[in-house]
């Protein structure tokens, strides 16, 4: 399981620090340790899926993809919002509101998984982001995430520290 780089030189979750997140916590060794890059006004995330990923032979399971589309996703508001928020004195940090997802055709477990983000809508409380997932050159998944800033809500919980 790796990520690679598209244009941006540091990834998204690296500038996440103490985040022991499954999919996008880059200090989770047993996690899927995605890494999202800008592109432009989109994100784009590759990933190549282990064999333990299988759903059906040959296929990378539904609920894997879920969770690359989603931490792909919240880790697109939480850049987009400290590039235009600034971070102040404290982290911006993101939850998942909805995700729906359209799956088009199976996912091949030995091709790379290619997500691509962009943000379609921006408030303060919220940031809506549509993904499309390619493996193969084909399209085979697009979704839709609700991002909601939680920030104000850790109070209490474990922190997660930007650099």
């Amino acid at each position: 399981m790796r990520s690679e780089s598209a244009t941006s030189t540091h990834a998204i979750q690296d500038q996440l620090r103490n985040q022991p997140c499954w999919g996008c916590g880059p200090n989770n060794p047993h996690g899927l340790r995605i890494k999202s890059y800008w592109s432009g006004d989109t994100t784009v995330c590759t990933w190549q899926p282990e064999p333990h990923y299988q759903g059906w032979p040959g296929v990378l399971n539904g609920g894997v993809v879920a969770s690359l589309v989603d931490c792909h996703c919240v880790c697109t508001a939480i850049s987009d919002a400290d590039r235009n928020d600034g971070r102040g004195d404290r982290p911006v940090v993101f939850a998942t509101g909805t995700l729906t997802i359209s799956y088009l055709r199976p996912v091949p477990i030995h091709s790379p998984v290619e997500l691509t983000a962009r943000i379609t809508e921006r408030t303060a409380r919220k940031s809506r982001i549509e993904c499309r997932v390619n493996a193969s050159g084909e399209l085979c998944a697009r979704a839709e995430v609700l991002a909601i800033r939680v920030t104000d809500k850790l109070d209490g919980l474990a922190r997660v520290t930007h650099d």
